[in-house]
């Protein structure tokens, strides 16, 4: 075999070794969330916490956004 072909082959070895690795995903140190206490929808002053309301609210305005509805045909 020629020097060439021996690179290749050695290069194609050392990568497909190279794949069969497998770095470790876990976190090391379990973090704790310091962000802000998410809300629902319909807990904003809009909707006083009414979630009955709310779900009236999106109803009415899905109804806008369905083409069927919007357009004279049936």
């Amino acid at each position: 075999m020629n020097k060439y072909a021996t690179v290749v082959i050695a290069g194609t070895f050392v990568a497909g070794l190279a794949a069969c690795g497998e770095i470790d995903q876990q976190a090391k140190v379990e973090k704790v969330y310091a962000g802000k206490k998410d809300e629902h929808a319909y807990d904003g002053a809009k909707f006083g916490g009414d979630k009955k309301k709310w779900e009236t609210a999106m109803a009415e305005r899905s109804k806008t956004q369905n083409e069927y509805l919007r357009t004279d045909r049936k």
